[in-house]
């Protein structure tokens, strides 16, 4: 393996502490950055697929935009969800921070669905229960657990989705 030059490695750091920093503040305003990707239709919904690195994210929604003449890809690993301050409206941003895929894509779409991706011996999807969608989505946000004020916001941006959303588990064989 090679070393990354220094410039690299400080590039790295100054990355994900802006990620971080943004996360933190934005958890404040009822925005979320979650660890997903994102495909989003002609007819405005963006849908997030959430699970585990190497869960198969971004080969599903890979599908999704081969299978779907009408999709394109609004971000690939850190999109940003927001909930107006009535708790009645979710809209999913692309953000700078786009994983492998260079998607660095300053769109919007109103939230369609959120897909928790789960490997299994079949495929098959159910629709989750409002206190298994809040455990499904709390894993893929950026969140600070030792800071109350941060991870309640948090906690109350996730009830909100929950609330408003469908939310579901894709049980899937890789």
């Amino acid at each position: 393996t090679e070393t990354p030059a220094p410039e690299n490695e400080t590039n790295f750091v100054l990355n994900n502490f802006l990620m971080m920093l943004y996360a933190f503040n934005a958890a404040r305003q009822h925005t979320l950055l979650m660890h997903a990707s994102v495909v989003a239709t002609e007819t405005g919904k963006g849908y997030l697929f959430l699970g585990k690195s190497g869960t198969g994210k971004s080969t599903h929604t890979g599908l999704w935009l081969q299978q779907f003449s009408d999709c394109h890809l609004l971000n690939d690993d850190n999109p940003i969800v927001h909930v107006d301050s009535l708790g009645k409206q979710a809209t999913v941003f692309g953000s700078p921070w786009s994983g492998k895929t260079p998607c660095y894509r300053n769109v919007k779409a109103k939230l369609g669905a959120i897909t928790r991706i789960d490997r299994a011996q079949k495929n098959y999807v159910e629709k989750l229960s409002p206190a298994e969608a809040f455990a499904s989505i709390l894993p893929s946000c950026s969140s600070m657990k030792w800071d109350l004020d941060i991870f309640n916001n948090i906690c109350n941006t996730i009830s909100h989705l929950v609330e408003m959303s469908d939310i579901y588990t894709l049980h899937c064989l890789p």
